[in-house]
């Protein structure tokens, strides 16, 4: 064999390594994306476990009366008050409202705990606990043959994509593999990995509440957004120190809310943020601005300054009487600050 010959062969072998190497990077690619589908079904899964579970026990709870929730509370150490800010003090009023008190059992106890509750008081709970775990089996079947779809699917893409030689290609385990294990070996110039946990900014600014009262109206309302949207990741009146956040997202986010009616509220505001930066990866504050002329951007910028993120929503006051109800423009109109 001469040279030249020896030149073309090496050429040969050098084509067919970086063929195989590109066929290779594809497929792995195909992989990720795969796999990104099946971790964000998996997400909208436990997602949809938590909700169902939540209504499960609230069901069961509602057969109770007042006293005996309260009854609850005492023994498993729930609070049954409320902390509120009148006039710049913080004074604490009592859960009266059964909804409410209700919500907060059902976000303290699992659902093995409620079950023990309904047997000592005597309430029905079998045949909707029975629902649940029908549809949470049923909801597994689902999700499992979704995967080995997508596995049969990455199989037959292997086998399009190399031919003869997709026996020779070990194949891509999608239970085995992760996200970011299947990440570490792209070639560059792909996209870069999205995380599949939500961004609570983006999720906010979809938050379009309704007419309001108070602070804890305005709160509660989106406490239950934000409880759809996320499950049971989500806690009202979460503690930190000696104080108690808003609402927590797994004990990693803060949201505290305020509605910009005096200076005095938005100076608490900033005192609380300066203490739970250090207690959470990420605090939010979501201002409702009713144009009470109390310079809010001053206190935006001390809030963005302390780490904070603020999301800002306009509204105005309308007074009837005794009453009042604050009214909160479409929610195009609000300002997002990060």
């Amino acid at each position: 064999m001469g040279f030249r010959d020896l030149l073309k062969k090496a050429g040969e072998v050098t084509r067919k390594a970086m063929d195989r190497a590109a066929k290779e990077a594809k497929y792995r690619a195909k992989a990720l994306e795969i796999k990104r589908e099946i971790v964000n079904a998996e997400r909208k899964f436990k997602e949809e476990v938590a909700r169902r579970e939540f209504e499960t026990k609230r069901e069961i709870l509602s057969q109770l009366k007042m006293r005996q929730l309260e009854a609850i509370c005492a023994a498993k150490g729930i609070p049954t008050y409320r902390t509120k800010i009148v006039n710049g003090e913080e004074k604490r009023y009592k859960i009266r409202n059964k909804d409410e008190l209700i919500d907060v059992v059902a976000e303290h106890l699992s659902l093995e705990e409620v079950v023990e509750v309904a047997k000592r008081y005597k309430v029905k709970s079998r045949h909707v606990v029975q629902q649940f775990y029908k549809w949470l089996e049923e909801a597994n079947e689902v999700l499992k043959a979704f995967k080995e779809q997508k596995q049969r699917e990455l199989e037959e893409y292997k086998a399009e994509l190399f031919g003869v030689e997709a026996s020779s290609v070990k194949s891509i385990d999608l239970e085995e593999e992760t996200v970011s294990s299947l990440s570490e070996e792209e070639p560059l110039g792909m996209v870069e990995v999205q995380t599949s946990e939500p961004d609570v900014i983006d999720i906010l600014f979809d938050f379009e509440p309704e007419t309001v009262r108070d602070e804890e109206d305005l709160e509660k309302q989106l406490y239950q957004y934000l409880r759809a949207r996320l499950g049971s990741h989500v806690v009202r009146q979460y503690p930190v120190g000696d104080q108690k956040i808003d609402i927590a997202i797994d004990g990693r986010i803060g949201i505290e809310v305020k509605i910009a009616e005096n200076r005095s509220k938005l100076q608490r505001l900033v005192g609380q943020v300066l203490d739970y930066v250090e207690y959470f990866d990420e605090v939010i504050a979501v201002i409702l601005d009713v144009g009470a002329g109390v310079d809010i951007d001053s206190y935006i910028k001390k809030l963005r300054q302390l780490g904070a993120e603020v999301v800002v929503l306009e509204g105005s006051i309308r007074r009837k009487g005794r009453f009042r109800e604050i009214i909160i423009q479409d929610a195009r109109r609000k300002i997002i600050i990060r």
